[in-house]
């Protein structure tokens, strides 16, 4: 397959990059302003605070200073939204190609220039605390929440990206402000646009300054691609002067030595919720192409060992799936599902069975060959979407890794063999390292860390 998604870097002065995907196949244009914040950067007086100023950019910006103003990307028929997770905020959207400026300005507009008046403040913070009891009352979020903090206890890494009630109640408009000023600085920003960019509004000529280009695009584009570096170089340059105040996260460190349970009590549980996970690698290790594979021939879908063995062998449960979860120094991967109270030992146990087979017999040819087949199937489905490529390419930068273009990555899954998933499984599959969460009805119930073997 050659790569029809070329991808065009930019640095600006100051700091700020911009990403240009161009998809000449579709007709619309994703924008994203990606802020490399979020839980993570927090500290627990003010936990929650990205995701409030995320909330509360929809009340109004600079330019566009009423919630009505704001949403007149959706008049235009576009999409428009923006996400809070534990080290990135975005602010994205999905319009025609040829209403690029207008998607653009407006994420400009959030990064840059929220207005963060108190009298929104203070209904927005309601609105946030609803939000709160709302994923007190969804298990399977609440379960994964509980299962960060046992993996990060007292650590940044541990908080919830939402907040607690009381940090959120002790932040005012000025804590927002505050915050607001020290991390959204340009160096802390990426800047994406994917889709057709063929369908440019002409600019007005200008400087383009001192860009400087890391990676270029098809020669067919460079005009228009031009006017978009201009563009954004006039709106982002601003207050380049301007760096982060704030000191960056503590690095956690693993060190679990033995095997570890946390439960919740939810007197209403109609149904045990857990999450079952062991400690793994960083965002950036080459480990990450291999365990792709394994995760989706073991946790992922009808195809996968535990639907299989868990769901349709022994019926215990309705949902079940594996997943990670990788940041710049520590990562895990984990395994939900949700149970009968009542055979929520039997099910860890089954469980661990699965992973026992792993470690002893590894994976087939045949496994690792469905897997390949549709792990690059579905992520082709996703590069026909503006919006998947924009975060895909923009989440590598943000994070400052070595971009790897959807060839790239397609290459690095053929190579995965069987020998390689084995040698990884074995590694990281131990008994040490075993990490329970269950959110049910019941009170504590130390017996299930007896169940916590390999």
């Amino acid at each position: 397959m050659s790569d029809i998604h070329p991808y065009d870097k930019t640095v600006f002065p100051g700091g700020t990059r911009l990403i240009l995907v161009p998809m000449e196949s579709v007709e619309s244009v994703a924008t994203s302003v990606m802020v490399e914040v979020g839980s993570r950067y927090e500290s627990p007086q003010i936990n929650g605070v990205s995701h409030f100023l995320e909330h509360m950019v929809f009340k109004g910006t600079k330019k566009y200073p009423t919630t009505d103003d704001v949403n007149f990307i959706e008049r235009m028929g576009g999409l428009q939204n923006a996400y809070t997770d534990v080290d990135i905020t975005s602010f994205h959207n999905k319009l025609m190609a040829s209403d690029w400026k207008e998607a653009l300005e407006l994420n400009k507009e959030f990064a840059l220039y929220p207005r963060l008046e108190e009298q929104y403040v203070e209904k927005e913070r309601d609105v946030i605390l609803e939000e709160m009891k709302r994923y007190e009352d969804d298990l399977p979020v609440r379960v994964s929440e509980e299962f960060q903090k046992l993996m990060y206890p007292k650590t940044s890494l541990g908080m919830r990206v939402i907040g607690e009630e009381q940090s959120l109640r002790s932040s005012d408009a000025n804590t927002l402000r505050e915050y607001h000023d020290s991390m959204y600085t340009p160096e802390r920003i990426v800047v994406v646009l994917a889709g057709n960019i063929k369908y440019q509004k002409s600019l007005p000529r200008r400087q383009a300054g001192n860009i400087k280009n890391t990676h270029s695009a098809s020669s067919g584009q460079a005009n228009q691609i031009l006017n978009i570096k201009r563009q954004a170089e006039e709106w982002f340059s601003n207050g380049s002067q301007r760096k982060c105040l704030k000191e960056a996260y503590k690095k956690v460190i693993d060190r679990q030595e033995k095997p570890a349970l946390s439960i919740v009590t939810k007197k209403d549980a109609q149904q045990a919720h857990l999450t079952l996970g062991i400690r793994t690698f960083s965002r950036g290790s080459e480990d990450r192409f291999s365990w792709n594979v394994f995760n989706l021939l073991f946790g992922v879908s009808f195809t996968s060992r535990l639907f299989k063995e868990i769901r349709e062998k022994r019926g215990l449960c309705y949902a079940i799936r594996s997943g990670s979860d990788n940041w710049d120094d520590v990562g895990y991967w984990s395994i939900y599902a949700g149970v009968a109270t009542e055979k929520v030992g039997e099910a860890v146990s089954a469980i661990i069975d699965e992973l026992k087979k792993a470690v002893d017999k590894g994976v087939t040819e045949k496994e690792v060959a469905v897997a390949k087949k549709r792990l690059l199937t579905m992520i082709s489905f996703k590069t026909e979407d503006p919006e998947f490529m924009a975060e895909y390419y923009g989440q590598q930068e943000l994070r400052h890794l070595p971009i790897l273009t959807i060839d790239e990555f397609f290459e690095k899954i053929g190579e995965v063999t069987k020998e390689a998933i084995g040698a990884l499984i074995k590694k990281y599959v131990v008994q040490k390292c075993l990490n329970l969460a269950v959110v049910w009805k019941r009170g504590q119930d130390e017996k299930l860390i007896k169940v916590l073997k390999l």
